[in-house]
């Protein structure tokens, strides 16, 4: 009786098989088209050197110096301070330094273009009274300091900026649950010049070449809608625009023309770089290429005298979990923890690269800074083993101790990866692969710029040469699924050996790239997603598994993963998987934890498989999973995975990402 259901229900999955696999092939193909881009960018690397191990910001004036805000001064200082560190261009001579003798509040400081220095300082014992002060020049004291909200109130998450004639601007929230800012305008002497309010709880401002300042921010009410306001150089209204499309705001600076150009987090979760004009119109929105939602978490963001942008962000969800893929251009360095990528004016991507980090760190996402002629200097994270290039002037006894200081700038003869990085094709986690695993390769210059989708039958398995690409796994050809300038993605040969590093290169038009050493398992498992979060799914009759096209309480849903070990018979690789159906050597499970067990334990429901073995018709490798969508005996509600990451794919060697199905009525 099985075999009969099994034959009904693949009768049915015939007829969806091609959209099946334009289905499989989008996701496949989701992070390739955001690498389309301009050339004749390029920066290389100019120097790399230890720093202060609690270095918190950096900064630059119009001299292309550098300044380091750090917990306490080298040579004087308490540890309950903060000292600003000057240092030159080159990054080789301490120029200056000024021991604050207080903690700025959120460790916030400015630059002005002249190099004078602006600091909030901290709340003090019975004060919250907000502040704003300028060191003197000679390094020691302030200049001024500045009373500038009434007495006991705070301006919460501050953010300041400081002009070319020596003005300081600070914005911020102020009352109850933040929902009003406030944008107030310091005179070079430090008189209060204009106090505005603004509806709203700004979180970051940017002042123009007339003084004009934008705000960005969160709406009020509870609604949370970001938006963009600009107050005139007198520090009267102009635009407040909603920004309903963004979910949560980043930060907002001023290209050279006047215009503001911000980061947020979009509806979806991914990031967008957005500029808007004096009048507040949207002129350019772009997409910024990661693999994983970042939830605004590590992203940082800077601007250049050109008006190209620069964001950096981590490649962790949280900072927490496993390494992703993210799509590069003449990328720097091969896999890494975080990245970095540069926008022209208009959108397009000038280059992506990874940065360097140590294996002992749990990176972070970088601070930045930009210097003269496109420079940018970078406050990074490694482990003892980064080696920087020069010993800086910094004690010696804080190297390897983490904090780092990268410098990159124009270099047309840099030396980039072609082939940056490789993972797992449905997850795009850069995890260890399996043989007959789907893996996807990013980087550049790794095929042709129209992307090409190789084909396949019966009869004819998957080509492992096409648009003259071939990659190789110790000298192994591998099947191609997809192949593109910026993307290949291939099933990796049966033939891998676990507990083994593998060589993978590719070959295009009949030169090599650099080659990525990887480690093999016996298993991988991932589960295909649409979203990052729900399972590209089917259900019962074959339809698609949507929030419109839910799957009904009782019904079986089918998923599709790859990863789950081998099969018999043996496969060809790149053949697909015809009648007889082979079976996957490895039981699945399919199920959920539950309840709240003892701390270190899990308790995990499964689900009931009908099927698990290879997707009929489709390359070997591909796994099929069918299960009944029905709380098991000790679950008496779905809640535990309805709508939620927290269904997995088992096998005795490994678990996929969580992921979640849509269920009626839940």
């Amino acid at each position: 009786m099985r075999f009969v259901f099994l034959s009904l229900f693949l009768a049915g999955l015939r007829q969806a098989a091609s959209r099946n696999r334009a289905l499989l092939c989008l996701v496949l193909l989701i992070a390739a088209a955001a690498t389309a881009s301009s050339t004749g960018f390029l920066l290389g690397p100019a120097f790399s050197e230890w720093v202060p191990p609690a270095t918190l910001a950096i900064g630059t004036d119009g001299s292309g110096a550098l300044y380091l805000l750090t917990s306490g001064c080298q040579a004087a200082g308490s540890p309950a301070s903060r000292c600003v560190t000057k240092l030159s261009a080159d990054g080789k001579t301490i120029l200056s330094q000024s021991n604050l003798g207080f903690t700025p509040e959120d460790n916030v400081a400015a630059i002005d273009p002249n190099g004078g220095i602006y600091v909030i300082p901290g709340i003090q014992a019975g004060s919250i009274t907000a502040y704003v002060a300028k060191l003197s020049a000679s390094g020691t004291g302030l200049a001024w300091q500045t009373q500038v909200t009434a007495t006991g109130v705070a301006i919460g998450y501050p953010s300041l900026v400081a002009d070319s004639q020596g003005r300081a601007y600070v914005g911020g929230a102020l009352g109850p649950a933040y929902q009003s800012s406030v944008v107030i305008r310091l005179t070079a002497a430090g008189a209060i010049d204009f106090t505005t309010q603004v509806a709203g709880s700004v979180t970051s401002i940017a002042v123009d070449a007339a003084g004009g300042v934008f705000a960005l921010g969160s709406g009020v009410n509870g609604a949370m809608v970001p938006f963009l306001a600009r107050l005139a150089p007198d520090g009267s209204a102009g635009f407040y625009t909603s920004l309903p499309s963004l979910s949560k705001p980043g930060s907002v600076a001023v290209d050279p023309n006047g215009n503001a150009v911000l980061t947020a987090i979009s509806a979806n979760g991914s990031i967008v770089l957005q500029r808007y004009d004096a009048t507040g119109a949207l002129q350019v929105s772009t997409g910024v290429p990661t693999s994983t939602s970042t939830n605004g978490i590590g992203v940082n963001f800077v601007l250049d005298a050109a008006g190209n942008a620069y964001v950096s962000g981590s490649t962790f969800i949280l900072d927490v979990g496993p390494q992703y893929l993210v799509p590069v251009k003449n990328s720097l360095l091969t896999c890494g923890a975080d990245w970095l990528s540069i926008f022209a004016p208009d959108g397009s991507l000038l280059q992506a690269t990874y940065l360097p980090s140590g294996a002992e760190s749990v990176p972070q996402g970088a601070s930045m800074a930009t210097g003269l002629n496109s420079t940018v200097f970078l406050l990074h994270t490694a482990g003892a083993a980064f080696a920087p290039t020069q010993t800086g002037p910094f004690p010696a006894g804080l190297a390897g101790t983490g904090a780092y200081l990268w410098s990159l700038s124009p270099n047309a003869n840099a030396q980039t990866s072609p082939l940056t990085c490789l993972g797992n094709a449905a997850t795009y986690e850069t995890s260890p692969i399996a043989p007959g695993g789907f893996v996807t390769l990013f980087g550049s210059g790794l095929g042709p710029g129209q992307g090409v989708q190789p084909q396949a039958t019966l009869q004819t398995p998957f080509p492992k040469q096409a648009s003259n690409v071939e990659v190789t796994f110790d000298g192994t050809p591998a099947p191609l699924l997809w192949v593109q300038d910026a993307q290949v993605n291939v099933v990796a040969p049966w033939s891998l050996t676990p507990g083994q590093n593998t060589q993978v290169c590719v070959i295009n038009n009949g030169v090599n790239t650099n080659c990525l050493t990887w480690p093999v398992v016996e298993t991988a498992p991932a589960v295909f997603t649409s979203d990052g979060v729900h399972a590209l799914a089917l259900n019962q009759d074959g339809s698609l598994n949507s929030s419109t096209n839910p799957a009904a309480l009782g019904s079986i849903v089918t998923v599709f993963a790859t990863g789950l070990g081998p099969i018999t018979p043996p496969p060809a690789d790149g053949a697909l998987v015809g009648l007889p159906l082979p079976a996957n050597v490895f039981p699945v499970i399919v199920g959920f934890p539950v309840g709240a067990p003892p701390f270190g334990t899990t308790i995990f429901n499964p689900f009931e498989v009908t099927y698990a073995g290879p997707a009929p018709y489709q390359v070997a490798g591909l796994s099929q999973i069918n299960f009944k969508l029905g709380p098991p005996a000790s679950q008496t509600d779905l809640f535990p995975y309805a709508g939620l990451q927290g269904i997995t794919v088992a096998v005795p060697s490994g678990t996929s990402q969580p992921f979640a199905v849509y269920i009626a009525n839940q």
